[in-house]
């Protein structure tokens, strides 16, 4: 009877004992949290004993600690996405406001008639920039809203490829080339919607005007499946493309900003292109500049 409760006192202090420690691992777990969120630190939660319970407990935490980091960065990178979208847009605004007022003011200063009016067309070509960038950034915001979708039916895209080239005929003559088209002769559908793939066209081809030179080629490749149109062109001396973010939203290879762009024009046709079901890759071979735009291949008529 003695020996059984010596026995048991013993247990009772090792149970104790191991209380103690139980509660002082839970009280410096608190105690590493605290820490950690008074000082934004970067620490884990560690342990010298591991009952499964602490254990389990520690996983918990350092797992709620990694997400909670990687959504600090998130936000980090957000916040920082939004300031350079508003320098950018306050640049891309102010540019053009500026030389507008300007060219406003130098007309009602004239006294010459051809003067006034030159001041005032090259006003009017700066209303028509500030224009065409409140609609790229109207048109962006849509899309960047994922319950937009485009309402899709069955369309030749060969044929409006060649419409929308002819929409061009100004500019090729005035840049003193004509487009190299390798195209087929045959009508090829896709499930697409009209005004988004002329919007994609347009802007892959004053994307060429802006950074390109020499001839524009058009070529084409297919399998069952897809369809493939390459746009390619040599790029400038002067331009330094970045493929990691040619598709990103106000990007630009003019570091200055200096040229009339939104830098919206390639992430539109991303975007547009992907709400088709299809998807655009870019690259660089031998200072030859190919954006590609792939589409999954439709039989005309057939439902969508």
């Amino acid at each position: 009877m003695f020996i059984a409760l010596i026995l048991i006192s013993i247990a009772l202090i090792i149970q104790t004992i191991y209380l103690i420690y139980y509660k002082n691992q839970i009280r410096d777990i608190g105690a590493q949290l605290a820490f950690i969120s008074k000082h934004d630190s970067f620490k884990f939660i560690q342990t010298q004993i591991k009952p499964k319970e602490i254990n389990q407990l520690i996983d918990v935490c350092n797992t709620l600690l990694r997400t909670q980091r990687k959504q600090n960065q998130k936000f980090i990178k957000k916040n920082e996405e939004i300031n350079e979208t508003i320098t950018s847009l306050s640049h891309d605004i102010r540019t053009p406001l500026t030389s507008l007022d300007g060219y406003l003011q130098l007309a009602e200063r004239s006294e010459n008639k051809e003067e006034k009016t030159h001041y005032i067309s090259l006003a009017q070509t700066r209303i028509k920039q500030i224009i065409t960038l409140v609609e790229e950034l109207f048109l962006y915001t849509k899309l960047e809203n994922p319950d937009y979708h485009l309402e899709l039916e069955s369309i030749d895209i060969i044929n409006l490829l060649n419409k929308r080239l002819f929409f061009f005929i100004d500019d090729f003559s005035q840049n003193g080339t004509d487009p190299d088209l390798n195209l087929p002769e045959f009508p090829v559908y896709i499930s697409g919607n009209k005004n988004a793939l002329e919007r994609v066209y347009e802007n892959i081809i004053k994307n060429y005007f802006l950074h390109g030179e020499g001839i524009l080629t058009i070529q084409y490749d297919e399998n069952p499946q897809e369809f493939r149109l390459y746009f390619i062109n040599l790029v400038k001396e002067s331009e330094l493309v970045n493929f990691n973010k040619i598709f990103t939203r106000f990007y630009k290879e003019d570091a200055s900003r200096s040229k009339p762009t939104s830098g919206l024009g390639l992430s539109i046709v991303k975007s547009l292109v992907e709400k088709m079901n299809g998807y655009v890759h870019a690259e660089l071979k031998e200072n030859r500049f190919c954006i590609s735009v792939i589409f999954v291949k439709n039989s005309k008529g057939e439902n969508i």
